[in-house]
């Protein structure tokens, strides 16, 4: 616990790296629940990408992992509704059987246990409805974690650029973030490379919540999906493929 405080006041203190001429072009924003909800262009003057994400308060929101090996959902919009979510991307790496690869725990079960692997450098967990994310060596796993997904690489730290990451090539990414002050979302970013999304998420201004302090990368390519289950408004952006799992957000139950 020492250490995990250590980790997160370093993270708030040091500012973040300047996002190497990326600049928000057009930004929606809108409300879901006690969420916020953006979807957001950006360009650097011969790239433009979109975002779309979810973010809320850590006292306003609640995140689960559903593991899907068995085939039951078909895409992510199902996987939300069907779960009574608010919101959800795909979540991390897996075998062509669907099942994971690096640590997976899904609503209490250990799917998958951790994996020694250079790219699964850290670890989205939940411990008593809190959110945490941590580099895999500061993860201990006791059994009040209800949810977790070991994926990398990190996109940002300590709310800076994350130097030596694959610039050559572009695909559409999938994201979980906690920002500066204090709220923790998903996304995805159709489409870059994965050092342009490190710079594309410490943009200062990026979202009007708060700076971007810590981002984990998850599964990309053809598995990203982001659905959003807003009445007659949703928000759907579809992934190509059968995933593994998934990472769902939901509005806190009020107290």
């Amino acid at each position: 616990m020492i250490l995990l405080m250590r980790y997160w006041l370093v993270v708030f203190l040091i500012p973040s790296i300047a996002a190497a001429g990326w600049k928000v072009t057009d930004r929606q924003e809108s409300k879901a629940g006690s969420s916020q909800v953006f979807v957001i262009t950006v360009s650097n003057g011969s790239v433009q990408a979109k975002i779309h994400a979810v973010t809320g308060g850590p006292s306003e929101v609640r995140f689960r992992v559903l593991n899907n090996a068995d085939r039951r959902f078909s895409n992510v919009q199902e996987a939300v509704s069907k779960s009574e979510a608010l919101a959800g991307v795909n979540g991390g790496y897996f075998q062509p059987d669907l099942t994971p690869v690096g640590l997976l725990i899904s609503q209490g079960k250990v799917v998958h246990p951790l994996a020694r692997a250079k790219l699964l450098s850290g670890v989205f967990f939940v411990r008593k409805q809190k959110p945490g994310l941590v580099r895999v060596q500061h993860f201990s796993y006791t059994t009040d974690v209800t949810d977790a997904i070991q994926c990398g690489p990190f996109l940002v730290e300590r709310g800076g650029i994350v130097s030596g990451l694959n610039n050559g090539r572009s695909a559409p990414r999938t994201f979980v973030f906690l920002t500066r002050t204090g709220n923790w979302g998903i996304g995805i970013c159709r489409s870059v490379t994965l050092a342009e999304l490190s710079e594309i998420l410490t943009i200062a201004d990026l979202l009007p919540t708060g700076s971007i302090a810590a981002a984990l990368n998850l599964d990309g390519g053809s598995s990203t999906g982001f659905y959003l289950a807003r009445g007659d408004q949703p928000i759907s952006s579809p992934e190509w493929t059968t995933v593994g799992n998934y990472l769902l957000l939901s509005s806190a139950a009020p107290k």
